[in-house]
This record gives C-alpha cells, sequence and structure tokens, in this order.
C-alpha cells in the first residue's frame, strides 16, 4: 500500500507500481495513464525511484535519485516495466522510498507530475563501516583506524573490490555526487557476505587536504559501473595548520564485531611535524540479515606505486606494465581518481583491475 500524491494534472500513476532490487540493479513497474493534452505536447517522461532518510514533504523529490527509466507515453493506460542499473544511498539509514512520474520540458528540467511514496523503510546490505573510524593526517602519510568493515551480504554474496579513500571536500559529504579533492587511497580487496575485518588500521601516502575542507573517508566498492561509495565518515573541517584536532565521540555506542584481528599495516616512523587527528562519531550499526559467521583476513600492505608521482622506471618495474605504457601514464597527469588512469595510451579497464592492487593516486 503506498501514499500516492497528485499534481492535479489528469496523467498520474495507476494503482499498480512498484520494485524489486537485485544486487546493483532494480525492476521498476507502474501502470500509467496519459491524458490526451500531454499525448499531444510529445514530451519525454520518466520513472524515477527515489531514496530519502526524511520522506517525502508533497510534491517534491528528496534525497538521492537511485534509478530512472524511460517511459513511452501512449493513449489510454500503459504498464511500463524494466531492469535498470540502481544507485542506492551511501550508509547503513534505512529509507523512504518514492516512485516519481517526470516529465521534461524543452529545456531538459524534470517536472513531476505524481509521486508515489512507499510507507515501509528499504533496508540496503552493502559493505559498511563499523564503529569508530579515525583518520590521522601527518606531512604525507594518513592513518586510519576501523573498528570493522563488514558485509551483512548472503554468505554467498562476495563483494566487488573494496577501497577506502580520504577525500577533502567543498562540504561535509550526504551520498550521490561530491566535489573535492583525493587525499588518501587504499586497496582492500574482496570480503565475503557475512565476514568482517576487525581491528583495521592502515598507513598510506597522503596529500595534504586544503584548509577549511570537509574530510570524508569513504568505503568504495567496484561495480560493473565503476567505483560506488557504499558507506562514508565525516570528519572536521582541514585546519589551517597540521594541529591536533579531535572529534568527540557521542554517547551512542555500535555493537562491537567480536573477530580476529585483520593483517595490520606497519606504521611509519614518527613524523617530525605535529599530526592532524581526527576520530569520526560512533555509528549505530546497522543490524545485518545475517550474524556474521566468519572472519576474511584483510590483505597485506604492499608499497604502492602513485600514479602521479612515480618515474617511469617505477610504473615500467610493475609487472604487465609496458615502458611506453609507463611513458603515457606520465604524459597524461595529473588524475583526481585511480580510475581516471584509464585515459592513459595503452591502460584500459583490463590493465587497471590486474594493476589495481599495486597503484595509488
Amino acid at each position: 500500500m503506498t501514499n500516492q500524491i497528485s499534481s492535479g494534472i489528469e496523467t498520474s500513476i495507476g494503482e499498480n507500481h512498484g520494485y524489486c532490487f537485485e544486487g546493483d540493479f532494480v525492476y521498476l513497474n507502474a501502470e500509467v495513464n496519459f491524458s490526451d493534452a500531454d499525448l499531444a505536447a510529445c514530451q519525454s517522461w520518466a520513472l524515477q525511484l527515489w531514496a530519502s532518510d526524511n520522506g517525502f514533504d508533497g510534491l517534491q523529490t528528496a534525497g538521492i535519485k537511485v534509478a530512472e527509466l524511460d517511459v513511452q507515453p501512449m493513449a489510454g493506460g500503459l504498464a511500463t516495466a524494466g531492469w535498470c542499473g540502481a544507485m542506492p544511498p551511501a550508509g547503513a539509514v534505512d529509507q523512504v522510498l518514492g516512485l516519481a512520474l517526470v516529465t521534461f520540458g524543452a529545456d531538459g528540467q524534470p517536472q513531476i507530475r505524481d509521486l508515489a511514496v512507499y510507507p515501509s523503510r528499504e533496508s540496503f546490505f552493502q559493505p559498511t563501516l563499523v564503529g569508530n573510524v579515525a583518520c590521522m593526517l601527518t606531512a604525507g602519510t594518513a592513518e586510519l583506524n576501523i573498528d570493522a568493515i563488514a558485509n551483512p551480504r548472503d554468505n554467498d554474496n562476495l563483494s566487488g573490490t573494496l577501497a577506502l579513500e580520504v577525500w577533502a571536500l567543498d562540504a561535509p559529504y550526504a551520498g550521490g555526487s561530491w566535489s573535492g579533492s583525493p587525499v588518501a587511497t587504499v586497496i582492500l580487496g574482496v570480503l565475503g557476505g557475512g565476514s568482517a575485518w576487525a581491528d583495521c588500521q592502515f598507513s598510506v601516502p597522503a596529500a595534504l587536504p586544503v584548509e577549511g575542507s570537509a574530510l570524508t573517508v569513504m568505503l568504495r566498492e567496484w561495480t560493473p559501473a565503476g567505483y560506488v561509495t557504499r558507506d562514508y565518515r565525516n570528519f572536521a573541517a582541514a585546519p589551517a595548520k597540521i594541529e591536533a584536532v579531535t572529534k568527540p565521540k557521542p554517547a551512542a555506542k555500535a555493537k562491537p564485531v567480536a573477530k580476529p584481528k585483520a593483517a595490520v599495516a606497519a606504521k611509519p616512523a614518527a613524523a617530525e611535524k605535529p599530526a592532524v587527528a581526527v576520530k569520526a562519531p560512533v555509528a549505530e550499526a546497522k543490524a545485518a540479515a545475517k550474524p556474521v559467521k566468519k572472519v576474511a583476513s584483510a590483505k597485506e600492505a604492499v608499497k604502492l606505486v602513485s600514479i602521479n608521482k612515480a618515474s617511469e622506471d617505477e610504473l615500467a618495474a610493475l609487472k604487465g606494465l609496458p615502458r611506453e605504457v609507463a611513458r603515457a601514464i606520465i604524459a597524461s597527469r595529473p588524475y583526481a581518481a585511480l580510475d581516471e588512469v584509464v585515459k592513459a595510451k595503452g591502460m584500459g579497464l583490463k590493465k587497471l583491475a590486474k594493476l589495481r592492487d599495486l597503484l595509488a593516486l
């Protein structure tokens, strides 16, 4: 049963409609009734699925657009359905979903004609950060400490390659797209369903963030559409100087994940300059569909080669990377994200997939 809102215009969503998720895809279906006036206007139409943790207010979309399915208008009632790529919102908060019927004017701007809001919140079981997340920045190094990284999916549902990325953003991250500059990256590997890495500690090369930028640690997963953000934690703004900054922990505590320690990266020698120490608040861990039954070991830290800073010899020393491709990588610098290295001549997606665990920004 849904709470359907209408703009009062004749074209509307019918009584039968819904959605069904399967991995990174969603099946949308709806009956749509078109008026003669809208049919004569020859405009483009679409169904859009939206997710909002705060719900919807009237005939307005809110939150993150999860998916969109084109609709071909026809006289009378139209039953439209199809699979489309889905981009669930990052984070562990259950979401209110709404199915919007939109039309696009000559300027390309969408106009909402109808909105069906589903009363039951949707849980997205995707890789998540559990408990405390801390990020310490020193001159040229980022140290990440995380209580646990978990995959709450079914036991046979292996994750894509997971990565931690630290970003300096123009504004605190709230899901969806963002604007900012990368600070640090570490490739984690794949994680089995119902498994977790506990007591995660990583030391990786880092760039100094822009003064006043909003620091965010993102847990990202490789999918057919590229890397997508699955969970995140926001931190205090980067200070003008590298000085100690701590964000207090709230009273609420996440449930502990009692698992053996994952492989820990060796910590560097103490930096000459003071560190920027930032702690994210403890997030209430989302109840997983099934309890965590096993633990996968985190991949041992390796010395990563920077696609922005490495010399031609350092790049060419990587197994499977020809010297001419190394030159092309250097010629195409700089890169804002690791995936952008594919724009270098000879560096395709297959080669990047083989070398990803050895590369860094």
